[in-house]
């Protein structure tokens, strides 16, 4: 009786096992797989980045970030 018991208990507990690996793997396979979406910059900045003329100003305007420590922001925004 106490050897039924504790083949059980053994099986029991093996069932668990193998259900958290499945969880674990499902739920990381759910996280890797997700689907979010980053927006890295502003739909207006993309856009200003594509034209050649306007991307060549913002260019200008990183560098003088660079150089200066700050944003100019009445230029940033003359060009977007």
């Amino acid at each position: 009786m106490e050897k039924d018991n504790s083949k059980i208990l053994k099986n029991i507990l093996k069932v668990a096992g193998v259900l958290s690996i499945v969880a674990i793997v499902y739920h990381a396979f759910k996280s890797v797989a997700s689907n979010t979406e980053t927006n890295v910059m502003s739909e207006d900045g993309f856009k200003a980045v594509q034209n050649p003329k306007t991307a060549e100003k913002l260019r200008d305007a990183v560098d003088d970030y660079h150089d200066k420590g700050e944003w100019d922001n009445s230029k940033l925004e003359s060009i977007l």
